[in-house]
């Protein structure tokens, strides 16, 4: 995995890998929201629905609705505008999903809608039974974002 270059990715990355200890990764039960309070509004949540495999953003970050520009909360991974970007980002997060390896990577684009977005996600693993990733936790952080 890259690690992250900007400092609330790599708290965010140190905290995951603290509470994970000898496991494969941490439950959605061990991350408590009160220990990583300043990292918040640039958290999300994405739900692992398999059958088909699909994304669903359980949680979004204000910082990371400010920078996508849009409310993501409820929608699906593959709902969004992200401009033909989709299959790769779905393909990245699936990584994550199948592998149970966390996931650093930058992303640039331009939206359907016009807008230009650049910036640096972390996708991390939760695994309620130990063994099959169902939720991911991770964080983005947005270097540019305007349109």
């Amino acid at each position: 995995m890259i690690e992250p270059r900007n400092d609330q990715l790599r708290a965010l990355l140190a905290y995951w890998r603290q509470k994970k200890g000898e496991r494969r990764a941490p439950s959605r039960a061990d991350i408590d929201p009160a220990e990583i309070k300043a990292l918040l509004p640039y958290v999300g949540l994405v739900d692992v629905e398999r059958a088909p495999l699909r994304f669903r953003y359980r949680l979004v970050g204000s910082k990371i609705t400010l920078g996508y520009g849009a409310e993501l909360t409820g929608r699906y991974l593959d709902q969004a505008d992200i401009n033909g970007h989709e299959r790769d980002i779905v393909a990245e997060y699936a990584r994550v999903a199948e592998t149970g390896e966390p996931v650093c990577a930058t992303w640039e684009y331009t939206r359907n809608d016009g807008r230009h977005m650049r910036y640096e996600r972390l996708a991390l693993p939760l695994m309620s039974d130990g063994s099959k990733v169902d939720m991911l936790f991770g964080g983005a952080v947005f270097e540019a974002a305007y349109g």
